[in-house]
């Protein structure tokens, strides 16, 4: 007697899931909280729009999702701390693959609720997994001077285009970048 594989509906809806989720990381990052439409999303996922309902209730709740997918602190906590300003620039700088959270935080600044949402994760998925990381009386302000000098990086590599930070980042100002990213944790 053969057995039924009862597994295939869950990992359809899994793909389907995911294909939604990185749709929608792609058109908010694209067009922005405001000017995203579902249709537009479910368009590049190649689903039915009725499908943003019923994984994620709606498009604010799928731009929370999305955005916390892409707010992965892990890539920031798992590095060894005597090495921490090489290891950080070698992901932040080397790393195409990674979906960029900034233009989705920079794109819900519009929105009220978006904007909300956006403050919320980054508090709960950066902001306090990087204070409990470094640990100690000063770790909120570690915390913010990281989130501080990358968020510039990103927003000059990725939002606001500098020629030094196109492809490769320019030597020096990489090195400059490693001992700043260092000097955080070290103080």
């Amino acid at each position: 007697m053969a057995t039924k594989n009862t597994d295939t509906p869950t990992r359809d809806a899994d793909r389907t899931r995911q294909a939604i989720l990185h749709a929608a990381q792609q058109i908010f990052a694209e067009k922005g909280f405001a000017e995203a439409g579902v249709r537009d999303i479910t368009a590049l996922a190649g689903v039915n729009p009725s499908l943003v309902s019923r994984y994620f209730g709606g498009k604010l709740k799928l731009f929370e999702a999305a955005l916390d997918a892409a707010l992965n602190t892990r890539m920031m906590t798992d590095l060894p701390k005597e090495s921490f300003g090489k290891a950080i620039m070698a992901r932040f700088a080397d790393d195409d693959d990674r979906v960029s959270p900034l233009p989705m935080m920079f794109s819900a600044a519009s929105d009220s609720e978006a904007r909300a949402v956006a403050q919320r994760l980054l508090r709960e998925r950066v902001f306090e997994p990087l204070k409990h990381w470094f640990g100690g009386k000063d770790a909120d302000v570690k915390a913010a001077r990281f989130m501080m000098v990358s968020l510039g990086f990103f927003a000059y590599r990725d939002q606001l285009p500098l020629a030094e930070f196109a492809g490769r980042v320019e030597p020096g100002l990489r090195r400059w970048l490693e001992r700043e990213f260092q000097a955080i944790v070290d103080d």
